[in-house]
This record gives structure tokens, sequence and C-alpha cells, in this order.
């Protein structure tokens, strides 16, 4: 279980769009950590780019926290000048002891969260954060058991139910509850499919390693395709 979520949410300094009012206020229950990087070339030093840019860098990235300030969220912030962005976010992940990384996109709306639930040991670690997010707005969420199975097992229906009954007993609205059961044909590309129809991905780390998490497989084909933010919640340290 996560008693108080921390995400970390990576930004470009050298090129920075501030986030979407409406991921800011789904976020804003979370502890937040905003992660200014700015892009070191292999040719230049971190320093040499330091002292060029860390005023344009520093100023990008409050701009960033302005906005969850305002909006009432928690929040710590670091920047950092590198040559490997993913190192550096695995790093910062572990110093602050995060839960989760967002994968930026892009947000118009947040009406609806499709959640991707595979691994048993860290579906509740998922639910937590799902919970605290429908709690902060009235999104309707999708669930969907990423898992290559024959549609209406018995074991997919229970493992689904369960999670949508963990969710009504903190207090949410079954309503706003549903879910998808994948066949062992489709698995993958319905979940593909099923993430262009929503506003935003919640799923669970699949891979030890935040190459993986970060710019790997799935959470990377979810977002090349349909350009939504994902948030992936890490296995427990």
């Amino acid at each position: 279980m996560i008693d108080d979520p921390t995400i970390l949410v990576p930004i470009d300094a050298s090129a920075p769009e501030e986030p979407a009012l409406e991921l800011v206020e789904v976020l804003r229950p979370l502890r937040i950590v905003v992660l200014g990087y700015y892009p070191v070339p292999d040719q230049a030093s971190p320093n040499q780019i330091r002292e060029a840019y860390e005023r344009e860098a520093t100023d990008a990235l409050e701009r960033s926290v302005r906005q969850f300030v305002d909006a009432g969220a928690d929040i710590d912030s670091v920047l950092v000048f590198t040559r490997d962005r993913v190192q550096s976010t695995d790093r910062v992940a572990n110093e602050y002891d995060c839960d989760a990384v967002l994968v930026p996109g892009r947000v118009e709306r947040l009406d609806r969260v499709l959640v991707s639930l595979k691994d048993e040991q860290n579906m509740f670690r998922v639910l937590e954060v799902v919970g605290l997010l429908m709690e902060a707005g009235a999104p309707e969420v999708t669930l969907y058991h990423a898992e290559s199975i024959e549609k209406g097992s018995a074991k997919s229906e229970l493992y689904l139910r369960g999670a949508t009954d963990w969710l009504v007993e903190r207090g949410l609205d079954r309503e706003r509850i549903a879910w998808r059961e994948p066949t062992a044909e489709t698995q993958q590309s319905e979940l593909l499919d099923l993430a262009e129809e929503h506003d935003f991905v919640v799923m669970g780390e699949s891979e030890p390693g935040v190459r993986e998490r970060v710019l790997g497989d799935v959470p990377n084909r979810v977002h090349d395709r349909t350009e939504r933010p994902v948030l992936i919640i890490r296995k427990e340290r």
C-alpha cells in the first residue's frame, strides 16, 4: 500500500510546456516532485551548459511549479543538466522515494481514465493512486486486465470485480467504474485502442528498470500512438 503517494513529473527545461490545468488538478492530491531536466549535448560539459542556461532553465521550472503550488499541491522541485534523461529520472525518483513517474502528454480534458492492471502484487498500489485521482475530480474509470487470458474467464472477472469493490469500499461511485477483459489475441492491440478512447492512462510498472518504464515497451507505445499522459506506478522498493 502507498500511505502518501509521491509522483515524479519530468519537464524538459530547454523547451518547456506548462502542464495542462486539468492534469494539475487531478494530480493535486499527490505529493509532487517536478524534475526539470536540461539536455546536455555530447560535445559539451554539464557545467558549461549550466553556466550558459541556468537562469533560463530555472525560470522554466518555476513556471511549471507555480501551477501546482497555486492549486495547493505539496511540491518539491529539482533542476539537473544531463546527457541521460532516463538515468537522471531514475536517480531523482529514488532520491525522493517516488511511487510513480509521469510520462507527460497532451491533455484537453480529463473525463475518462484507463487503468491497466496486470501484476497482482502491484494492483493495490495502482488502485491507491487511482482512488486519490478519482476523489480529486469526477472522471469515469475503465479497469482493464492486461493479461493474455480468455475473455470472460472466471479469473479475470474475479480480479476486476475485486478491484472495483476495493475502490467502492473507499467511497468511490460504482457507477463511475467499468471494466474490460481482453482476449489472448487482442490483449496488446486492445489496450492501445482503449487508450485512444481515454484522456489519461495509469498502469503498473512491468519492468525493473526506468528505461523500460519511461521509454520502452507498452508505456512508450501508448504514448507514441495516443500522445496521452501515462502514469506508471512503480513497484514497491
